[in-house]
């Protein structure tokens, strides 16, 4: 418990300074700071895929990259297509597979080597289903209105509320069968709750936000730099110099809709979520990707496993 809370000291005191500043800061000013950290950090983190993949593979020539970013840009124009022609379909997918991915993040060093591929891929998504529960049960207001902009389906309160509570009991129960986790399920609860907090009291912007960049894309980079460049001198550097130019194309394609097809300004949240799950959609299938070859060859590192051998 002690290990844990000195793990995630820095990202509670900032949690938690974010809270008391949204009883401070209008829903203006929340959208423009939340909107900061996700087009900067939070689309920063999933933009190094392509030198994951490489690193990986071992494999650096021309032709490979090629053939590489060809296919990652077929997979980001397959997620638009499918938000596009299935909607509702799409907006599933995508909040499936970033459950995943969240409760990958999070808990995937806190799972021992003798941890099954089935238990691990239900840890994972139970603890993302009731992420995304909470958030949408406690801000759900203004989610039922995005979801309704974007697929035309009306998502009741009710069945938030019952995402969330089937994705707790099944985390508890799975949780509760696994060695390795159940000493921390206490805690993983409490802190569950108390992310609570921040999306009860924050906007919806602001408390997604926060999330993904505070618990999700800080340790993601963090990983990532150690999977990337290990000690190597000026690595932060190097990492953004790599992901400045899919970084700075994400934003252009995404202004370049907004004011190009001049879209209106109550359906920008809409289009902004929309676009996010576009990009987010591949870097979830080359994370999975990596994590899934670490387990069939344990030796070598992953990007998001370094934590573990913190």
């Amino acid at each position: 418990m002690i290990l844990s809370l000195k793990k995630y000291r820095y990202h509670i005191l900032i949690t938690l300074a974010f809270i008391i500043l949204s009883y401070i800061l209008n829903v203006f000013i929340q959208a423009v700071i939340a909107l900061l950290m996700i087009l900067s950090v939070g689309i920063v983190h999933g933009a190094n895929d392509l030198q994951l993949i490489q690193k990986k593979t071992q494999k650096k020539t021309q032709t490979f990259f090629l053939s590489s970013l060809l296919l990652y840009i077929g997979v980001v124009l397959i997620g638009i297509i499918l938000f596009y022609a299935l909607p509702s379909f799409g907006l599933l997918f995508f909040v499936a597979f970033s459950s995943y991915h969240f409760g990958e993040q999070h808990l995937a060093s806190k799972l021992d080597s003798t941890t099954s591929s089935l238990k691990r891929s239900l840890i994972y998504i139970s603890y993302g289903i009731a992420l995304f529960g909470l958030l949408f049960t406690l801000q759900w207001e203004q989610v039922h209105q995005i979801i309704y902009i974007i697929s035309q389906q009306f998502i009741s309160k009710q069945l938030t509320e019952a995402t969330f509570f089937i994705g707790l009991a099944l985390f508890l129960l799975s949780a509760a069968v696994t060695p390795s986790l159940r000493a921390l399920l206490i805690f993983e609860v409490a802190l569950l709750l108390f992310i609570g907090l921040l999306f009860a009291k924050a906007s919806l912007l602001l408390g997604f936000g926060v999330y993904f960049v505070v618990w999700h894309s800080f340790p993601s980079i963090q990983d990532q730099l150690d999977f990337l460049y290990n000690d190597k001198k000026n690595r932060n550097w190097s990492y953004f110099k790599t992901s400045a130019p899919y970084w700075l194309i994400s934003l252009i394609g995404l202004f370049g809709v907004y004011f190009i097809f001049e879209i209106h300004t109550w359906e920008f949240l809409p289009l902004f979520f929309s676009f996010l799950a576009a990009i987010t959609f591949p870097h979830t299938v080359v994370m999975g990707w990596l994590k899934l070859s670490e387990q069939k060859t344990p030796a070598q590192p992953s990007a998001e496993s370094s934590i573990e051998a913190k």
